[in-house]
């Protein structure tokens, strides 16, 4: 294959080749910019605010310190997102062919992974692989994949750019195109991922074929998005706070190491010297330790001292940027200050509010991708089944008292509300649901009336009577 072009034909004319240029610039752009959120998440703070003097006088001796707590900022909203089934238009309770894919793909542990990395670096990726029948869902990181839109219409997907780097150094790059799915390789091996000067040919060894679902099969996992900008990541408000919070940290560390020790000042007292260097001899005999005892022939030796530098100060500068911090990504101040005494739960979830308010807002944005992630699957076993008519079930991100729940359920259950809707809203999942079910004997739709104490009991397993 020749190098790749440099020109950008138009849309309809768009071969494989032109979109892998094109989604290779796209793609060493994009890794560029979530690298910032991700280092900052990880602990790789660099030293910001610093002076020339004070680089001049610590060098890097404070370069790799940091107080992190740009993690607890991502994690905090995702430890309240949990995916616990899917439900299908018409139907009255979980699709179990749905859940089953889901179970099949580890999703319970791989919905946490993606909704990390979306919160970190703003967006994720849900990539669908029908696999014969047999489909795999995966979580992409936004620096190896990258999606391109159709700029009229932003939910409509035109192509996609899977790129890593195997074992034995060669580049490895899919695009997924509506009909088409093509596999590249680097012509030679690369020590660095990234620029434009790499060489591409397609693979022989892993031909490329149809796509059979008809669409891009990368569902972008968008945090908190925006129409011009797409995702957007929870640190981007917390870095510029993160860097304080680091610099008046180092300040306290030097303060504490040459200022925070109380000075002694000698006068009237005669240090010995060589003779002939003119030195002073005998320092070793003055050195301030909290083992030794001074004493001092002259009747004219004096000693003072010189007191202490505060360090509060800065401990107090620190606790008001964590509050800021605390306010500006709503995350509750305990979490970051772990001041929480005696504290009613009514105060609690005051405190909270703002975190559950913004899980609520990340399921609005969530919910739509793997609705679509699961309908893709589901096509790949031959069910057709449109990304509308899927629906997705959370838990709920509210932390509530097992008291207060039981206490709303049975006053709901008074109105006539479905006991399986109590059950989901109790926190139970819909697999466990149907096992409750199946042990009170109750039917796959249990009469209004229906209750564990007066249901109808069930004879060899069958429909249930009202004998």
């Amino acid at each position: 294959m020749a190098d790749i072009a440099p020109t950008i034909p138009r849309l309809e004319n768009r071969t494989p080749v032109d979109w892998l240029s094109i989604l290779l610039a796209r793609l060493d752009a994009q890794a560029r910019r979530v690298a910032v959120p991700e280092a900052y998440y990880n602990g790789v703070h660099p030293l910001q605010f610093a002076t020339t003097k004070f680089r001049e006088a610590f060098g890097q001796l404070f370069g790799a310190f940091a107080d992190n707590w740009c993690g607890i900022v991502v994690d905090a909203p995702v430890e309240r997102l949990q995916v616990i089934g899917f439900r299908l238009a018409g139907a009255e309770s979980a699709d179990n062919d749905a859940w089953g894919i889901w179970q099949r793909n580890s999703m319970d542990v791989e919905s946490v992974i993606a909704h990390t990395e979306a919160g970190k670096a703003g967006t994720a990726y849900i990539l669908v692989d029908p696999n014969d029948g047999e489909p795999r869902i995966t979580v992409e990181h936004a620096s190896q994949v990258v999606v391109a839109s159709d700029p009229g219409d932003r939910r409509s997907r035109l192509a996609a750019l899977k790129r890593w780097q195997g074992d034995d150094g060669h580049l490895y790059a899919t695009v997924y195109l509506p009909d088409y799915v093509v596999k590249f390789e680097s012509v030679e091996p690369v020590q660095m991922i990234g620029g434009g000067q790499t060489e591409y040919r397609i693979r022989t060894d892993d031909a490329s074929g149809p796509n059979p679902l008809g669409i891009v099969p990368v569902v972008p996992l968008q945090n908190t998005p925006t129409l011009l900008y797409g995702g957007e990541s929870d640190l981007k408000p917390a870095i510029p706070i993160q860097n304080a919070i680091n610099k008046l940290c180092s300040d306290l560390m030097v303060a504490s190491e040459f200022g925070a020790f109380r000075q002694r000042v000698l006068t009237g007292v005669e240090i010995p010297r060589d003779p002939e260097t003119g030195r002073p001899l005998g320092r070793s005999e003055i050195t301030a330790a909290m083992s030794r005892l001074w004493t001092f022939e002259s009747p004219d030796a004096k000693v003072t001292d010189l007191g202490q530098t505060d360090l509060s100060n800065f401990t107090k500068a620190v606790d008001m940027f964590r509050q800021d911090l605390a306010a500006q990504t709503r995350t509750p101040p305990h979490y970051l200050l772990g001041q929480v005494v005696n504290a009613s739960g009514d105060a609690l979830k005051v405190a909270e509010a703002g975190l559950v308010s913004k899980c609520r807002r990340k399921i609005l944005y969530f919910s739509d991708p793997w609705e679509e992630a699961m309908s893709l699957a589901l096509a790949a076993t031959g069910r057709t089944v449109a990304p509308a008519d899927v629906q997705s079930l959370w838990a709920d991100p509210e932390r509530t008292s097992l008291a207060e729940l039981v206490d709303a359920s049975v006053k709901k259950r008074t109105l006539g509300i479905p006991l399986e809707v109590i059950w989901l809203e109790l926190g139970y999942t819909p697999a466990e649901i149907e096992d409750m079910k199946n042990l009170a004997g109750l039917p796959d739709r249990p009469p209004r009336t229906a209750t564990l104490a007066n249901v109808p009991p069930v004879i060899d397993g069958g429909t249930p009577t009202n004998a």
